[in-house]
């Protein structure tokens, strides 16, 4: 008889040992799913001030281009030459074409 009730002992552990072991599961599940639910939200929240960051400097280049197509005109070189006293002498100036 003492050997039936040692066998008993060994179930009831073994079944509390699982209990425990799905208790610590599902504890170390709920665990891991909100630590990756903040990673996520706070990913998402990188990625938008990244993105609002791309179109701010998109944005400036594109002002960034329109100064410089304004600043390397023929009309405005020769309006600064002018107001410094400089004057176009057409006979300087020598006109390179291709031979094609």
């Amino acid at each position: 008889m003492a050997k039936i009730v040692k066998r008993k002992k060994r179930r009831v552990r073994f079944q509390s040992l699982t209990l425990v072991f799905f208790i610590f599961s599902g504890f170390l599940y709920l665990l891991s799913s909100l630590f990756l639910r903040s990673y996520n939200n706070s990913l998402s929240l990188k990625k938008q001030t990244i993105l609002s960051e791309i179109a701010a400097l998109e944005l400036e280049n594109e002002a960034i281009e329109v100064v410089i197509q304004n600043l390397s005109t023929r009309d405005r070189v020769e309006t600064i030459a002018n107001d410094n006293g400089l004057t176009l002498n057409q006979n300087n100036i020598i006109t390179i074409t291709s031979g094609e």
